[in-house]
């Protein structure tokens, strides 16, 4: 009885000894914690420079920088554009950028029945806005943009003049 009391209590120290030489011990005793990615810190800094839950990335739209302002569900670009503005969406290397673009009124509120007008960019993040799927330019007025990449999506409203 006495040697199987002994030879366990080797067997322990021996084991407690290997976690301690080898710092397995620490291993099993820290918490594990969460992994930290890239794209998270990004998005704390842009929550820290006032950005918005409706542009969680940035759009320039005729050579502005759409801007979220307090709790608004979505940024707006100040100045009307062109039917052809350059549209670039502050993504790196998307396989697709998805652009629907609804008729709104200044509220960003879509008028009822409206289609949307789609827009896409393949493995690239710039574009213009007249690289619609039928083809045809957006006519003069106000507008609500739906930028869909990198699976978020950012909404703007904007006049085209």
């Amino acid at each position: 009885m006495k040697l199987k009391f002994l030879m366990a209590a080797v067997t322990m120290f021996a084991v407690t000894g290997a976690y301690a030489q080898f710092g397995l011990g620490d291993v099993i005793k820290k918490e594990v914690k969460p992994e930290v990615k890239k794209e998270d810190v990004k998005k704390d800094d842009a929550k820290a420079a006032g950005a918005s839950t409706a542009l969680p990335f940035g759009v320039k739209l005729g050579g502005q920088q759409a801007t979220a302002k307090g709790d608004a569900n979505f940024a707006t670009v100040e100045k009307a554009v062109a039917d052809n503005a350059e549209l670039e969406v502050a993504v790196d290397k998307p396989e697709m950028v998805i652009i629907n673009v609804f008729p709104s009124d200044e509220k960003g509120t879509p008028k009822d029945g409206a289609a949307a007008i789609i827009i896409m960019f393949q493995k690239t993040n710039k574009g213009t806005i007249d690289q619609t799927i039928d083809k045809k330019k957006i006519p003069a007025g106000t507008y609500l943009m739906n930028v869909v990449a990198a699976d978020k999506t950012s909404r703007i409203v904007f006049k085209i003049k």
